[in-house]
């Protein structure tokens, strides 16, 4: 009776802190270190369980080296035998080494395509009429362009634009127009429609 109350003791410590903290218990919160799922999903009570049941078979010493060790050095993320039956492996958080989500945000966008260099030209258009293949042109002008010189940049910033000019008959102030603060304009706008559907 005493050894089965040692064994609940011992596997329910783990099990349990494991479930209520996502992965943790007191000794791997303090070591920077959560069980999560192989998909990188938290685990459920049902994998911690089950992780931490088959711990007696990590335990059991052949010859040389226990199974669990053998386990760790033989798996590609090092995972013991309870890890791989339950499908969980251990990793290291490295929270302090990762940026907060203000600072990423707040960053300007590295894509050279999307960012901008001329005034936003304002007009008014269906952007959903222009195919995938007819912007991604424009993606592809707006991310190369400054390696071209000053006069064949807005030569081909024409030659990008008069097509979707003529297909989308857009109404803009001419006194204000660029080419290239137009593709910047029609990017960004297409980009904005259809983050969520690509």
């Amino acid at each position: 009776m005493l050894v089965i109350i040692q064994f609940l003791i011992i596997n329910g410590y783990f099990a349990i802190f494991e479930w209520l903290w996502s992965g943790q218990t007191p000794g791997k919160r303090w070591l920077k270190l959560r069980v999560i799922r192989e998909d990188g999903r938290p685990i459920s009570f049902f994998e911690a369980m089950i992780r931490n049941l088959i711990r007696v078979i990590d335990f059991i010493v052949p010859p040389f080296y226990s199974v669990g060790l053998v386990s760790v050095f033989a798996t590609e993320r090092d995972q013991r035998v309870g890890d791989l039956v339950a499908g969980t492996v251990v990793v290291r958080e490295r929270e302090s080494e990762a940026p907060a989500f203000e600072e990423v945000f707040a960053s300007p966008i590295s894509d050279a395509a999307l960012r901008r260099s001329f005034a936003p030209v304002k007009f008014t258009a269906d952007v959903n009429k222009l195919t995938e293949r007819e912007i991604s042109v424009v993606e592809s002008f707006l991310r190369r362009r400054w390696e071209l010189k000053n006069y064949p940049r807005q030569w081909m910033a024409w030659r990008v634009s008069m097509p979707i000019l003529f297909k989308l008959r857009p109404q803009y102030d001419l006194a204000t127009f660029t080419y290239e603060g137009f593709l910047e304009e029609l990017l960004h706008r297409y980009r904005e429609k259809h983050r969520f559907i690509d």
